[in-house]
């Protein structure tokens, strides 16, 4: 049935090939992993660190000199939470004022403290993104007035075909 000699390099499907052999992997293997504590006198590994690929930004860690955070940097979820805990609070303690000075029945002061409360804690936690979002307005607005200067600059090169050919 066979028409290939034994010899041949070829079978009937294809080239013949000799089976891979098995070989353990040469390579080292990785070092047992130690787990210290960072109280044993062994130094404390450093903090990850984070350098942007592109457009110069790298991480930080807290507020920029303009106020508001770095947009690569930590996040603001935790002066958020703090910022309204402290709207909470005053906003709870300037509603039992109110109720109190408008002498209110006890369930009105309540509900009043409990109301000026939240709308404190509210105003509270948007104080961050407020400040983010100022930075980014900021930003854009200074990014039109390059782009209008250019635009007038490119018109002046223009000459006679500038702008007045504009309004035709």
């Amino acid at each position: 049935m066979n028409d290939y000699p034994s010899q041949s390099p070829w079978g009937p499907h294809g080239p013949q090939m000799n089976l891979p052999s098995a070989t353990p992997n040469p390579t080292a293997q990785d070092p047992a992993p130690s787990f210290q504590s960072w109280g044993t006198g062994a130094a404390a590994p450093a903090a990850p660190t984070w350098s942007g690929s592109g457009g110069g930004q790298t991480a930080s860690a807290g507020p920029t000199s303009a106020g508001g955070y770095a947009a690569a940097g930590r996040s603001i979820a935790p002066t958020m939470r703090r910022l309204a805990v402290a709207g909470l609070v005053l906003g709870g303690v300037i509603g039992l004022a109110r109720g109190v000075m408008l002498h209110l029945p006890t369930t009105a002061v309540a509900l009043l403290t409990v109301r000026i409360g939240v709308a404190g804690a509210a105003a509270g936690a948007s104080v961050p993104p407020a400040f983010r979002v100022l930075g980014a307005l900021l930003g854009a607005a200074v990014w039109l007035v390059i782009v209008l200067l250019l635009w007038f600059v490119a018109m002046a090169a223009l000459g006679p075909l500038g702008l007045p050919a504009l309004f035709r």
